[in-house]
């Protein structure tokens, strides 16, 4: 499920930031938090697939502005479906009934009624004086005290109280402030019945329940502690830094209330900061790293010999070039409590005819393995770049142009085992926690097949792809291929729910996992994704440059399922027939045979073209004959058939009315509408016949 961030206009970097950063401290990997835009919240079919929106700090004006139409939108996901809102500050003063900012101060003052209305009092702040938008010299370290008797203190800066919040029914107080307030806190008259103010909110509305926090708990010190303010630095952060194991015990406590799943080793260190990337090819290929060095050399102006490394500027970030794995420490010290976005990235080009031994605690990728698997004919795949921890496999090379055109065409995999700023569709990031492989593959297609003089359509390279994928896997070893995977179209890759499996009393081994066994229209109930697709396109050189990143659960079963999983399902069926189990899945093995597949169908589609591995993608696909209703032609039905020759969309012959099995005679192709939470709704259909 999503945990969905909005980040648009009233949110501030930094809130944005740190929201994002503490809800994947605590709730990853049982939720995707990523930031949306009030556009994707009114357009997209959102709501099903998320558990909680978040709005951090900010300005609540623009939230008022910007979120106008989605505010029916908000309240039927807390009321009708049990959603959970949470709202930080200026998110809190949006979600309450009326706020009342800064009154008889007319340059900042903000007084009016909201209509999200969760908490239906008065948000009244800036509890605390001082306040100055975009600046730290109102902030300060502001005393709580907790519903299970927690003292602490925590980030504050312009957050209201919730006036006689303890007055209404629906209303639980979390945490109160223990300091005078210089706002009034009650309007009631019996001021002795009321209890001390209210800082922290949980309010039941209807089937879900909104979370208001009215300083900054989510705030991480650490972050902090990068601000140029001294005096900041030593009146405030120094404080908090001693209160952060309470501050996590309470983040953890609020999250809970609100019905959300924690992980359960959050008063842990989150993974730690960036490791060097290492760049390897096997032995006989040496010649593709001496290229990589001559091109940085030849290509970039931006460069620097240091007195053990070469750093070069690209149009993001900056590299530092180390030569020999024995550098590997001494580059890795270089990262310690270090921005992970802001640093300089390490890249260790490993020499000629080295081992790859490297500190068991600094690698979890065996390059060997990957080479001794990775065919000898392959160039796709021949030169990795792994990394322990980055940032992106695929936004690291397509945020840097002038090292992706210096990499050696048709070559490169970059592969990641903790991925903390992973990238998806529209923009969403998210940390791709150690379970989950993810990699990127750069390739380059010419605008024509050298065979036919045919031009070359670049959107089944995601077909193609995933399809290469998919056979790794289905081919791996003896006994795979009853592994229930197939691919939902375009480009995700679903596996059978367990519980589905557990339900229905199936049983898969020997029988090469027939997909049919699963009616159509219990694809969604019956399948969950396991891994998605992510093709970024570039022109350089005269041809097209795609990036083809793939995030695939292999043994974190969080939020759906994994690869392991279903191993060790079919095992449990194998030993019960008394047969052999098939191995576990090696990440190296897997990606190795993963590049051997997308080789030869690249090949194959670049010289004969689509129709040479569309019959091999069916194969592996969820919908051949599934109906379909297209919303743009009002509702009608239509079974969808296959896919286009030429630009990949997917063939559709419209129904009779009331019938599965006989046509108007209509054919339709659609395409998506640009949704990313389900495909099939909202395809946009054009008539082909």
């Amino acid at each position: 499920m999503n945990v969905l961030v909005y980040n648009g206009p009233g949110t501030t970097p930094g809130s944005v930031k740190h929201v994002v950063e503490t809800l994947r401290h605590f709730l990853e990997p049982y939720y995707a938090v990523s930031t949306v835009t009030a556009k994707t919240l009114e357009t997209e079919p959102w709501s099903s697939k998320a558990s909680a929106v978040v709005f951090p700090g900010g300005a609540d004006l623009p939230f008022v502005k910007e979120c106008k139409p989605i505010i029916p939108l908000l309240k039927q996901f807390v009321s009708k479906q049990g959603g959970v809102y949470i709202g930080f500050c200026a998110g809190s003063y949006f979600g309450s009934g009326r706020v009342e900012f800064a009154q008889g101060n007319p340059e900042m003052e903000v007084t009016g009624s909201r209509d999200l209305k969760f908490f239906k009092g008065i948000a009244r702040g800036p509890a605390f004086n001082g306040f100055q938008y975009n600046s730290e010299l109102g902030a300060r370290a502001a005393k709580l005290s907790c519903l299970d008797g927690l003292e602490f203190s925590t980030y504050y800066n312009g957050g209201p109280v919730f006036v006689d919040a303890d007055h209404y029914d629906n209303v639980e107080v979390l945490a109160r402030y223990i300091e005078p307030l210089d706002v009034s806190y009650t309007d009631s008259k019996d001021r002795l019945s009321i209890k001390a103010p209210a800082a922290t909110i949980l309010c039941t509305v209807g089937k879900g329940k909104a979370l208001l926090v009215g300083a900054h708990p989510e705030f991480i010190p650490k972050m902090l502690k990068r601000s140029d303010d001294a005096k900041f630095i030593s009146d405030v952060v120094n404080k908090l830094e001693t209160q952060e194991e309470s501050r996590l015990k309470f983040m953890h406590f609020i999250l809970a209330k609100a019905g959300l799943t924690c992980n359960t080793n959050w008063e842990m260190k989150r993974e730690p900061g960036l490791t060097p990337i290492i760049a390897a090819t096997a032995p006989d290929k040496n010649y593709i790293l001496e290229d990589f060095e001559n091109n940085i050399a030849k290509h970039t102006s931006n460069i620097e010999n240091k007195a053990d490394h070469v750093e070069f500027k690209d149009q993001n970030d900056t590299f530092d070039l180390y030569l020999g794995l024995d550098k590997y420490e001494q580059a890795n010290a270089t990262l310690v409590d270090k921005d992970v976005i802001e640093t300089s990235k390490p890249i260790i080009l490993s020499n000629k005819n080295e081992t790859f031994s490297l500190p068991k605690a600094a690698i979890s990728f065996n390059i060997q393995k990957y080479f001794d698997f990775l065919s000898p004919n392959n160039s796709i795949g021949s030169f990795l770049l792994y990394g322990e921890v980055v940032t992106s496999t695929s936004s690291l090379l397509d945020n840097n142009k002038t090292m992706l055109s210096c990499l050696p065409e048709n070559t490169v995999l970059h592969v990641g085992s903790v991925q903390v700023t992973g990238r998806g569709r529209s923009g969403n990031s998210w940390v791709n926690p150690r379970g989950v492989c993810a990699s990127t593959a750069a390739i380059s297609l010419p605008l024509k097949s050298p065979k036919t003089g045919e031009s070359i359509s670049i959107v089944f390279v995601q077909y193609l792809s995933m399809l290469a994928y998919c056979k790794a896997i289905t081919s791996y070893a003896p006994g795979f291929e009853d592994l229930p995977v197939r691919i939902k179209w375009p480009n995700d890759l679903y596996a059978l729910k367990p519980d589905y499996y557990y339900n229905k009393k199936m049983s898969l081994v020997g029988k090469s996992f027939d997909h049919t066994l699963v009616p159509l229209t219990d694809i969604e109930p019956a399948y969950v994704k396991v891994a998605g697709l992510l093709v970024n396109t570039n022109f350089i050189n005269n041809k097209y440059s795609l990036l083809l990143g793939c995030g695939l659960n292999l043994t974190n079963d969080e939020p759906t399922t994994s690869l392991k999983k279903w191993v060790d399902i079919l095992n449990s069926e194998r030993l019960g027939l008394g047969l052999a189990c098939i191995p576990r899945i090696e990440v190296e093995v897997l990606l190795a045979k993963y590049m051997n597949y997308l080789q030869i169908l690249l090949e194959t589609f670049i010289n004969y073209g689509a129709s040479t591995i569309l019959p091999e993608y069916y194969k592996y696909w969820l919908h051949s004959d599934q109906i379909v209703t297209l919303t743009t032609l009002g509702n009608a039905r239509a079974k969808i058939l296959g896919i286009t020759n030429d630009y990949g969309l997917l063939i559709a012959k419209e129904l009779m009315s009331g019938s599965d099995s006989c046509f108007t005679g209509n054919v339709y192709h659609l395409q998506p509408d640009g949704n990313t939470f389900d495909i099939f709704k909202g395809l946009i259909a054009k008539k082909a016949t």
